[in-house]
């Protein structure tokens, strides 16, 4: 049975299933990082009206996602359930990227509206059953912390390589938001199709552990209401995750307009994600030892401990703000390595109560939460800058007041940190063990063993 407790996946396997996150998180950081700043200062949107809408369309996918979670469970296909649905939206995204990462010379709110709500829904007919099929690979809890550590590793690679775009660029000569976002997209739309194609080829799809009958609506969502681990790890998670698409929202606003040096905003990003691939592997290790959740909260006290000096910082600051990148950026392959693996040990609790596998929906719900965290972050501080006059085209002769770069620091230095405090004492003390695991798991496969034996192991 491919998704025993026990079973180790060749290791040829785990790295081809990790290889499309190079390509899939080279979609998310200019979503994060590049997409604000190029529909602002290179196309003339408002700021406000650019974070509105990225808050609407993320909204929109608190509908769309999990209804495609469900769908992609339940669909059963000679190809399996899983590819049809990255086949389908590997198109759609691939459209998708090249409209909005290379939109024409003059667009307008409308344009930016069209193809973000493309983009996001491909990316989730994408990203859910990407994410789904890795989870149900093995149902060994360390076994699944090294999946998500190996897709983490390519995630950040992937970071790193976009990250580092334009500081590649300036070195041959080029550089600027347009051939930034220009060389991503053409990456993305290369790179994907080429890598799914390989899992396609060599990872297989697990058996599916269910009965014979489906839930509605009704019992999936009574059933994931009453699956008290997961919620409380969710709501860890989404208060972590906003937290980043904070940073990441206005990073560029703070190293240019409160640091005062927006020439090496690209090469702090490259030394926080680089920090973070290297400490991968201290992350899973410490996670054997002490447990996942327990290494996951003592990782975002170091990260807010840390970044609480960012306040007090701003011109010639730089070097400082380049040591709390190096440490703060430690804890990124933590945040995301755990997180995802302890959501796939939530999922078993849901598959021995319900008789079905339903990884799709419930990383569906996870997937609506990192973009909806995403949107509080472009739909809540976008505005409120503009609130207190703040100008992403400020300059030297005409600067911002200082009420709006306080509110800037408040909202990229201060709300963070105490964001990750309170999801930290959320997960504290999540009852997930290693142990109490390995019984969920031994239940759930008695149940399995006999069903099978039941149906004359058809």
């Amino acid at each position: 049975m491919v998704n025993s407790s026990t079973s180790r996946l060749p290791a040829l396997q785990v790295w081809l299933y990790g290889l499309p996150a190079l390509a899939l998180t080279a979609v998310g950081v200019p979503l994060l990082l590049y997409l604000v700043p190029f529909y602002t200062v290179e196309k003339g949107i408002p700021a406000g009206e650019v974070g509105a809408i990225l808050f609407a369309v993320r909204l929109a996918d608190a509908i769309f996602d999990p209804t495609f979670g469900a769908i992609s469970d339940r669909v059963r296909t000679r190809w399996g359930r899983r590819r049809p649905w990255l086949l389908i939206g590997t198109v759609l995204l691939t459209i998708a990227i090249w409209h909005a990462f290379m939109p024409p010379e003059t667009v307008d709110w409308v344009y930016f509206l069209v193809w973000m709500t493309i983009l996001y829904a491909s990316w989730t007919m994408v990203i859910v059953p990407y994410v789904a099929w890795g989870a149900e690979l093995t149902g060994n809890f360390d076994e699944r912390t090294r999946i998500a550590g190996i897709r983490e590793i390519f995630l950040l690679v992937g970071t790193v390589l976009a990250a580092g775009v334009p500081t590649i660029l300036k070195a041959f000569g080029g550089g600027g938001q347009t051939a930034t976002m220009e060389a991503i997209g053409l990456f993305v739309i290369i790179v994907l199709p080429l890598s799914l194609a390989l899992i396609f080829w060599k990872v297989p799809e697990p058996q599916v552990i269910a009965t014979g009958h489906g839930h509605g609506w009704r019992a999936s969502v009574d059933a994931i209401r009453k699956n008290g681990p997961f919620l409380r790890l969710i709501t860890a998670f989404m208060l972590n995750a906003t937290a980043q698409a904070i940073v990441a929202t206005l990073f560029f606003f703070y190293v240019g307009f409160v640091l005062g040096d927006p020439g090496h905003g690209p090469m702090l990003l490259l030394t926080y994600f680089v920090a973070g691939i290297v400490a991968v592997p201290l992350w899973m290790r410490l996670a054997e030892r002490f447990g996942k959740h327990r290494t996951w909260a003592y990782s975002m006290i170091s990260s807010a401990a840390i970044f609480l000096i960012t306040p007090f910082l701003g011109p010639g600051d730089f070097w400082i703000f380049f040591v709390i990148s190096i440490f703060t950026g430690m804890s990124l392959g933590c945040d995301q390595i755990l997180a995802s693996s302890m959501q796939a040990d939530v999922v078993d609790i849901d598959s021995i109560r319900s008789g079905q596998q339903r990884a799709g929906l419930y990383f569906a719900i996870w997937n609506m939460v990192t973009k909806m965290a995403g949107g509080v972050a472009a739909g809540v501080t976008l505005p409120l800058l503009g609130v207190f006059g703040f100008d992403a085209k400020a300059t030297a002769d005409n600067p911002n007041p200082p009420q709006a770069l306080l509110a800037l620091v408040v909202l990229f230095a201060v709300v963070p940190p105490a964001l990750r405090f309170l999801s930290v004492k959320i997960i504290w003390n999540y009852p997930i063990t290693r142990e109490r695991h390995a019984k969920l798991r031994a239940m759930m496969e008695r149940k399995l063993a006999r069903r099978l034996a039941a149906s004359g192991g058809e």
